[in-house]
């Protein structure tokens, strides 16, 4: 029995993630600090979810947003996370200006 409900469980946890992947929602991860992010790949066993850092406010040389990527395993809810990117300051907002103008 409690093979079944872990496997609902499961389930329950993959379908929103789906969701979220599908609809390009944020979902939010909790470690030592909390982040939100976007999952970008979805398989059975594991979820990826790209995290956009700040710049660290207590280092005045560093002004780029980092994109951390964080690797999740589903069945026993252990994830990893690993640096993909750095984003000056400059390269975001210029990203993001452009965004703004196509809407």
């Amino acid at each position: 029995m409690a093979k079944k409900e872990k496997l609902k469980k499961s389930n329950l946890l993959y379908q929103r993630l789906k969701e979220a992947l599908e609809n390009g929602n944020k979902v939010r991860i909790e470690a030592e600090e909390s982040y939100y992010g976007l999952p970008i790949t979805l398989t059975k066993d594991f979820v990826e979810i790209m995290v956009l850092v700040p710049p660290d406010e207590y280092d005045d040389e560093d002004d780029s947003f980092k994109q951390v990527t964080w690797l999740v395993r589903l069945s026993s809810i252990f994830a990893i996370a690993y640096p993909t990117e750095y984003w000056s300051t400059a390269r975001l907002e210029k990203l993001l200006e452009i965004g703004s103008n196509q809407v």
